[in-house]
């Protein structure tokens, strides 16, 4: 069956080509001077009846149609005949027709098979064999180039869905890369599934086992802004079925594929092709690519996401046990640290970065936990051995989470947030971009915090005092961008309502 199908699709797009080829049709206008006015018509058929034959020459010989308004089919018998001929010998074959007319029938052949015929009738009786020695030449050397040209698009059509499929899984490892946020990643998924399959829309449903439900966690159309995310039960419509049977579900304008690890997660599901045409086995085969690459992804970014809500539960308890000591001091209200990580977003930092950031804001002073409680609550101004002690809370900090692999990323940020950008903090005393981006962020936060909230030693300050007080050691205690971030932030009408709202009540 397969055989008989590519056969036919070899035959369809021979006459498709030679039909549409500038250089028969040039051949046909050069032999037409030397057997003068021609006639010219194709037998798409090797074998064909009589019945098939009166459509296709009377489709496109004038002088059939000519005859009788075409009732007459005596050019047809004889045509028939001819045919039948040439097909026994695999020749161009020479006849005489009816009104005078001649003509001859040459086989189009590849490889020993026969797929059809070309014709023609014309007027001139004195026809030299070298005139159709040439056409039969020339003929046989178009039909190869044909064929050269048929076995490179099907070799095409071959390795293009495994080159795309290959390119798909370097570009899927790359966006693997890029972001461990499912948030982020999903969508860039769906995104690379609509430009590889050419389709208008993608949905990514993730499955929710206890209630055996596909969930949409993203969903992308070309042609509408605003895009439903509907639920779909599992075993229902295309993606409830893929996800269901653990295999591809296609039809003409849909594609769905499940996302398969030890367990079925998921399912993408690709629809309406951008050219209108149905998806096809190819296609099958590059999304099923995609999504052997995407759950791979996504399963990294789920780890990521569970390892990242247990440390930062690890952190708030650990922030909590020492907020014990001296209430208020180590837990940081939400509104300090939502400054924190504005600033850091303002700044560009990347996603790591921003997790070092919210880290360290909880933990910052958390090394004043080797620091006497009676240090910390005293009212008066501290001794100069005091104060030396109070120093090396920031050490300590780093001490207290070191061996939290985690958190590596946090220490240069507990360690150097007092140091100051004109090179005069401590423990160091680096100045300027030798000091951490993360510690000059948390030196302005941490400061404008310690300023507005009550301290046993310092009385309580206003908002506005305090950004006067940042604003006036830019330069010296700050890092001046961060304090022009800072201050942009700090203007923001939900800020302004955060702080309000915890330092006051209202």
């Amino acid at each position: 069956m397969d055989e008989i199908t590519n056969a036919n699709t070899y035959q369809k797009g021979l006459f498709e080509k030679l039909r549409k080829s500038v250089s028969l049709k040039k051949e046909e206008e050069c032999i037409a001077c030397l057997i003068k006015p021609a006639a010219w018509w194709t037998i798409e058929k090797p074998n064909p009846k009589l019945a098939d034959l009166k459509k296709l020459v009377s489709c496109s010989c004038p002088h059939y149609k000519a005859s009788s308004a075409g009732k007459d089919t005596g050019c047809i018998k004889i045509i028939y005949k001819v045919i039948q001929k040439a097909r026994e010998t695999k020749a161009l074959t020479k006849f005489a027709c009816v009104h005078n007319l001649h003509g001859f029938i040459y086989p189009i052949m590849n490889e020993g098979t026969l797929y059809g015929y070309i014709g023609s009738c014309y007027k001139k009786r004195d026809v030299t064999p070298e005139v159709l020695e040439i056409f039969a030449t020339f003929t046989d050397t178009l039909v190869r180039e044909i064929q050269k040209e048929l076995e490179l698009a099907k070799l095409y059509e071959t390795v293009r869905p495994r080159a795309i499929a290959l390119s798909t899984v370097h570009t899927v490892h790359r966006l693997i890369s890029s972001t461990l946020d499912l948030t982020e990643l999903i969508p860039r998924i769906a995104r690379l599934s609509l430009q590889i399959m050419r389709a208008n829309r993608c949905s990514i449903k993730l499955v929710d086992s206890k209630r055996k439900i596909l969930l949409p966690k993203a969903t992308v159309d070309l042609r509408k802004k605003n895009v439903m995310l509907k639920k779909v039960k599992v075993g229902r419509h295309a993606p409830g079925r893929a996800f269901k049977y653990g295999r591809p579900i296609r039809g003409r304008d849909y594609l769905a594929v499940p996302l398969i690890d030890e367990d079925t997660i998921g399912v993408i599901t690709v629809y309406d092709k951008i050219d209108r045409k149905p998806f096809t086995q190819f296609d099958q085969e590059i999304i099923s690519t995609l999504a052997e690459q995407a759950v791979i992804a996504i399963k990294n970014a789920q780890l990521y996401k569970e390892q990242e809500r247990i440390t930062m539960g690890s952190i708030k308890s650990l922030a909590k046990v020492l907020d014990t000591r001296a209430p208020g001091t180590y837990v940081p209200r939400a509104s300090f640290l939502k400054i924190a990580l504005l600033i850091g977003q303002e700044m560009h930092l990347d996603i790591e970065n921003m997790k070092s950031l919210e880290y360290a804001a909880i933990l910052h002073d958390a090394g004043e936990i080797v620091v006497p409680y009676e240090l910390l609550t005293k009212p008066s101004k501290l001794t100069s051995k005091e104060y030396e002690l109070v120093k090396s809370h920031p050490m300590a900090g780093v001490e207290l989470i070191k061996h939290m692999k985690v958190l590596k990323s946090v220490t240069p940020i507990i360690l150097y947030h007092h140091e100051n950008y004109d090179g005069t903090g401590y423990p160091k005393g680096l100045k300027k971009e030798q000091i951490p981006i993360g510690a000059r962020i948390m030196a302005v936060v941490g400061a404008f915090e310690a300023m507005i909230t009550k301290r046993t030693y310092r009385s309580v300050r206003k908002i506005s005092d305090a950004i006067e007080e940042v604003k006036k050691n830019s330069g010296t205690q700050f890092d001046p961008k961060v304090v022009s971030v800072f201050l942009r932030v700090i203007n923001r009408k939900d800020v302004q309502q955060a702080l309000e709202k915890e330092l006051y009540g209202h």
